[in-house]
């Protein structure tokens, strides 16, 4: 398939990366698959060089993996690895939302709540697809972010960007074979209520039973997509 950008602008550095970055998100490219320099650089019309930067930068995000002598790999899908992520994100989404609730500032929380009722409206008419639609997770992400912001916590946002792409990566498995998608609708509109209740355990609840989904999904996903998991 050819890549290449459809306008007469020449094909950045940034995009290539960005693009096969999205590639390996969206399990276009599975994991296990083996990529070539000479492969992508002919699809996107560009340098081996610009191939291998974007190369480099996705084997430092964990998305790629280079063995000598073999080849360049997509990395397989580490489950500890998002077990581990997901307790993290967990932690970090539970005391945004202990800030938030215990200050008791109540024009911050209708604001946000505002924000989050408009989030989920839009929400709302991705409730029949079966895929983590790409249009979705921005909004998913969006509506996280919005909590993260609201008490100012800009810098973790920052700070987890990179890793929670491993997480983006598995939604997939999530979404699809669970058929989670009016799950995920439902469960942030549960997110919301409990904000509007003001009780910071009972939202901080809602919010770990949101995202504690591996347990449920695990031994489907490797059942029916053995290859592309690590420890197995």
């Amino acid at each position: 398939m050819d890549y290449m950008k459809s306008n007469s602008q020449p094909v950045s550095a940034d995009y290539v990366f960005l693009n096969i970055r999205k590639r390996i998100l969206k399990l276009e490219l599975e994991p296990g698959t083996r990529i070539s320099e000479n492969q992508m650089a002919e699809e996107y019309g560009v340098s081996r060089t610009i191939i291998r930067n974007a190369f480099a930068r996705l084997n430092q995000l964990g998305l790629l993996t280079v063995y000598p002598q073999r080849g360049t790999y997509v990395s397989l899908i580490d489950l500890k690895l998002i077990g581990d992520l997901l307790i993290l994100r967990t932690a970090v989404e539970k005391e945004e939302l202990y800030e938030l609730l215990s200050q008791r500032d109540e024009e911050k929380i209708g604001k946000l709540v505002k924000e989050l009722e408009d989030n989920l409206e839009k929400q709302e008419s991705y409730r029949d697809v079966e895929g983590y639609d790409l249009e979705f997770q921005k909004l998913d992400s969006a509506f996280h972010r919005a909590i993260a912001e609201s008490v100012e916590r800009y810098n973790l946002i920052k700070l987890l960007e990179d890793l929670m792409l491993h997480i983006s990566r598995w939604r997939n498995f999530d979404v699809a074979l669970g058929k989670r998608m009016p799950c995920l609708i439902d469960e942030h509109r549960r997110i919301v209520d409990e904000i509007k209740g003001g009780d910071f355990v009972k939202a901080q609840q809602a919010m770990a039973d949101h995202l504690e989904t591996i347990s449920e999904i695990r031994a489907k996903a490797k059942e029916k997509y053995p290859q592309y998991f690590l420890n197995i």
